[in-house]
């Protein structure tokens, strides 16, 4: 892993996107921009990399399913579609689709 990377990582890891959705179900949209910017930057930066560092793969691959997690307990307990509930599948879906790109190697 390079310095850009260690970089990029650790500004997704000081991201509280993820934790503000999980813990006060509240989507700050400044901090999801920023999230989106990180992984459009990992993603470019990881396209020739071999090896990911365990920590970001990990943090990569549970970030998608914690706002999933959470999308679907609100759905279970709210039992209708609302603005919050449709905002967080939408984010869901495209933190998944982000996260994939930051897997795949493009290099071949």
């Amino acid at each position: 892993m390079d310095v850009r990377d260690n970089l990029s990582k650790k500004r997704l890891l000081s991201n509280t996107f993820v934790d503000k959705v999980r813990n006060q179900m509240e989507i700050d949209e400044e901090e999801y921009r920023e999230l989106i910017e990180i992984l459009t930057n990992l993603s470019d930066e990881l396209k020739s990399q071999k090896v990911i560092d365990k920590e970001l793969a990990m943090t990569l691959y549970s970030m998608p399913q914690i706002i999933r997690n959470v999308f679907q307990t609100y759905e279970e307990h709210n039992g209708k579609a609302t603005e919050f509930g449709n905002k967080l599948e939408d984010i869901w879906i495209d933190l998944d689709a982000m996260v994939l790109e930051c897997f795949i190697d493009t290099s071949s």
